[in-house]
């Protein structure tokens, strides 16, 4: 492909290479279109130091890298080059040397994929539901409610959204007006797992750009304001073999094959330690809390909205094609490869061990005092991920150990602070 050539068309003077740190922040280096061919061929250099960066802006003082170590590599992949003016985007995986770096997670991602694929002869296949607001002035962009039509009446923003991502290649499914006043939903079309995960990544790219356009923010925290839903980002998987789904059986009550079974207690399994990689922020925990359609016990159930992992109603008429498993646990602050690389890990656990699931739980789960919680806060996600060193290895140990170390710096920061509840509630005392 002739980027030069793309992006000459296009008035588009500058290609960013971009990725998602450990700390779920997108970054990009760019490159002028004069020498784009050149840099798509040798890629750009990269500090080792940025893998050890924290939303902060700073690097952890705990991690791996430092000024003094050297480079690796953006590597584009030229398949997910995404031209929407004045922004283009290519989507990189990092290299050190003329291979894959350990600690990137987009790598990662692909090498767990050709395992399933070679040795299970498993192909996953994702999409996210992807929640967030627009906000202007730090308020909510509306006061619709929930399913609210007239909050489409005169919203060129999420219109825009919608046809600038299908213009990159996106395919948006369903456009809901969710729970929030200024918060939506779009639910993206199923494909090959690293393709959803990449899709998110340009998402968010393009819900920004058109939103900074109009004057407004596209916001992905889970949860950016009290007393009003947080933004999810839930995972649907599913595992092909042959051409079918192998999570499909005809003659199951819920539909759903051994092999999706076990995926299913493989997560059960590592629900907690995972919990950090999906909801990795301290605002994350905001969003889980009981009662609020959002999951916080380690259950799941036939198209239970309370538990952790759902098994969704089939769409009429297409009962086989849809089997698959909603992970509702993930979050927008998540990065997307490392969320998709550890849950499909995790159930693949479940999967070579022959693990059994729980029956499910097809009540409302938030009542039951038996079933086990989801971590409550970030500090004991991150203390559960350290003990499952079954998942850590299965990830890429030096992979989580480089994000526990981000994420404990992100912790100890938030920890030190005083908020203003905390002024208005104690300092009478």
């Amino acid at each position: 492909m002739d980027v030069k050539k793309v992006l000459e068309e296009k008035n588009v003077d500058v290609l960013r290479f971009t990725y998602v740190g450990l700390d779920g922040i997108i970054r990009s280096k760019g490159a002028h279109v004069s020498v784009v061919n050149d840099m798509i061929r040798t890629g750009i250099g990269l500090s080792k130091a940025m893998l050890s960066y924290t939303p902060m802006d700073r690097i952890s003082p705990y991690g791996s890298f430092g000024p003094e170590d050297e480079d690796v590599f953006l590597v584009p992949d030229v398949g997910t080059l995404s031209v929407f003016p004045p922004s283009a985007v290519v989507l990189c995986d990092l290299y050190y040397g003329n291979s894959p770096w350990e600690i990137d997670p987009r790598s990662s991602l692909k090498r767990s994929l050709k395992r399933a694929r070679e040795e299970l002869g498993l192909e996953f296949r994702s999409s996210f539901e992807l929640e967030f607001y627009l906000i202007k002035d730090r308020k909510p962009l509306d006061s619709g409610v929930c399913f609210d039509s007239s909050s489409f009446y005169d919203n060129q923003v999420i219109e825009e959204i919608v046809n600038l991502s299908r213009d990159v290649g996106i395919q948006p499914l369903r456009i809901m007006k969710e729970y929030g006043p200024g918060q939506f939903e779009i639910d993206i079309l199923h494909k090959e797992a690293l393709r959803s995960a990449d899709e998110v990544v340009l998402f968010k790219e393009v819900a920004r750009q058109v939103a900074r356009r109009h004057g407004v923010e596209a916001n992905f925290m889970p949860k950016p304001f009290n007393r009003l839903a947080g933004s999810g980002l839930h995972l649907n998987l599913s595992a092909w073999r042959g051409g079918r789904n192998a999570f499909y059986n005809p003659t199951d009550r819920y539909g759903m094959s051994e092999l999706a079974y076990g995926f299913i207690a493989g997560i059960m399994e590592h629900a907690k330690a995972l919990t950090a990689l999906v909801a990795p922020t301290v605002n994350s925990y905001k969003r889980l809390v009981p009662g609020s359609w959002a999951p916080t016990k380690v259950a799941y159930g036939y198209n239970n909205k309370s538990a952790m992992l759902r098994i969704p109603t089939p769409y009429p008429g297409v009962e086989g094609e849809d089997r698959r498993v909603e992970f509702r646990v993930p979050d927008p602050s998540s990065n997307p490869y490392l969320a998709i690389l550890a849950t499909i890990e995790a159930g693949l656990d479940g999967v070579e061990r022959g693990l059994k699931p729980q029956p499910p739980v097809d009540e409302n789960v938030y009542a039951r005092g038996d079933v086990p919680d989801v971590p409550r806060n970030l500090r004991e996600a991150l203390t559960e991920l350290k003990r499952d060193t079954k998942l850590m290895d299965r990830v890429g140990r030096k992979l989580v150990e480089e994000f526990i170390k981000v994420k404990t710096a992100e912790v100890e920061e938030y920890e030190s602070l005083v908020t203003d509840w905390e002024y208005e509630v104690y300092s009478r005392v």
